[in-house]
């Protein structure tokens, strides 16, 4: 059952539930915080169902990716709203990476590689066949190469081996620093 806030009237003074919610939960980290582990546990779900039907695996990756992302993107708006910074780019950008720099929080080059390829799946990758210009997917490509995959040689032959850089494990690892960092720093009880 969902009950929609109510509009009451106390005394003289009209008092808007939806404007108090709304206010709540962009202003209070903890409503940015469950979000995100909502989120979290969405991308478990399809991991899991990845790893027990190889066809959804392959249907299923971007999208996977893409809630993860949002999950991450929430985790570190969560640290920008505990801190009470108001930079305009926050709102505005899906990028890992630059929001992770505005709430000073600092990762490893490799999470920070993979920041940069998940902020492409929240962007176009996870909704979109295609970015709006051609570098960008060339780029995005790249990215995945060097991130999602081990250059073996074979003979006189690079090949490329795929790795668990985005195993649901490896990303929760990132998530679960986040959070605890979070908990530790801004945990509003």
């Amino acid at each position: 059952m969902f009950l929609m806030p109510q509009r009451y009237t106390d005394g003289s003074k009209e008092m808007d539930g939806d404007k108090t919610q709304y206010e709540n939960r962009t202003t209070i980290s903890t409503y940015w915080h469950n979000k995100s582990a909502d989120l979290m546990v969405s991308a478990r779900v399809l991991w899991e169902a990845m790893e027990a039907n190889k066809q959804a695996g392959l249907r299923c990756n971007s999208t996977y990716k893409m809630l993860f992302g949002m999950s991450l993107e929430l985790l570190l708006k969560a640290h920008c709203v505990g801190q009470k910074i108001e930079n305009p780019r926050i709102e505005k950008t899906h990028n890992l990476t630059e929001i992770a720099g505005i709430a000073g929080l600092k990762f490893e080059k490799s999470d920070n590689k993979i920041l940069e390829v998940l902020s492409e799946y929240i962007i176009w990758d996870g909704r979109y066949p295609a970015p709006k210009e051609p570098s960008k997917l060339k780029r995005h490509w790249e990215n995945i190469q060097d991130t999602a995959f081990d250059r073996e040689p074979l003979g006189t032959l690079e090949v490329l081996k795929p790795n668990n850089t985005f195993c649901f494990d490896n990303l929760h690892r990132i998530w679960r620093r986040l959070s605890d960092e979070y908990m530790r720093k801004y945990n509003e009880t």
